[in-house]
């Protein structure tokens, strides 16, 4: 099991001002992977910090493409000329190729997780601007018996590598069903807001707030327990499945 709480990982400034702890890399990436280099697919995951009266510089990549979660707090994201009101539970897609900033107007830290992927054929998802979507706002799905799923984005919406992102709910006293994961994939779950047990394969862990669980491969299984009396909220991506 690859389990990491983002308090617990390295940390640098990105955009200039934001504190960023890198939970999960990309392995192979240098000569020594560092912990937490497990991903194959996906090129980062990680948890970052603006605090308040705060704001970075702008940022403009034509090789990657981002997506934000705010886990709490809000802010300001200036993209294109506009300045647009970001705030928790939304998603944020940005595009390869277009630039970007964030600022922290409120009086409490904004924490942003991102996953990153790699955009090697530069700027040809179709969108040339960032795209901003609350979980709230979206089609509730069930999955894995109990799963209550809140897609974000997909690959309609332009992903690269990654095939979708989620907030997930588990409900208390409830479970998902047992399934498992190849290789051929990444999967990554990361624990917004309450606790479960997690199996993966043969191990079992007490998932916290602000852990992340990478659950690929794993063999026989893995399911989420919620052995609580209060909902739990998951945010998870995936790459898609190379096998599919």
């Amino acid at each position: 099991m690859d389990k990491r709480h983002w308090q617990e990982t390295p940390l640098s400034l990105e955009y200039g001002n934001i504190i960023q702890h890198f939970v999960f890399e990309k392995e192979g990436t240098s000569e020594t992977d560092p912990e937490g280099a497990i991903l194959r697919y996906i090129d980062r995951f990680a948890h970052g910090t603006l605090e308040p009266g705060v704001s970075t510089r702008t940022e403009q990549n034509e090789q990657t493409q981002t997506v934000f979660f705010v886990s709490s707090g809000e802010g300001i994201l200036g993209c294109n000329h506009e300045k647009r009101r970001i705030a928790e539970g939304d998603g944020i897609l940005i595009p390869p190729g277009v630039a970007h900033s964030f600022s922290n107007e409120g009086s409490e830290p904004l924490h942003l997780l991102s996953a990153k992927e790699a955009a090697p054929n530069g700027p040809s998802t179709g969108n040339q601007d960032a795209i901003i979507r609350n979980y709230r706002d979206s089609e509730l799905l069930t999955s894995h018996w109990h799963y209550l799923v809140h897609p974000i984005f997909g690959e309609a919406d332009g992903l690269i590598s990654m095939r979708d992102v989620l907030v997930v709910r588990l409900d208390p006293m409830t479970t998902g069903d047992n399934h498992g994961h190849g290789p051929n994939m990444d999967e990554v779950w990361y624990m917004w807001q309450g606790q479960c047990v997690h199996v993966v394969s043969r191990e079992v862990c007490v998932q916290r707030q602000g852990t992340a669980v990478s659950v690929c491969p794993s063999d026989p299984g893995h399911s989420l327990i919620n052995h609580t009396d209060q909902p739990a909220y998951l945010f998870y991506f995936c790459s898609k499945d190379l096998n599919t």
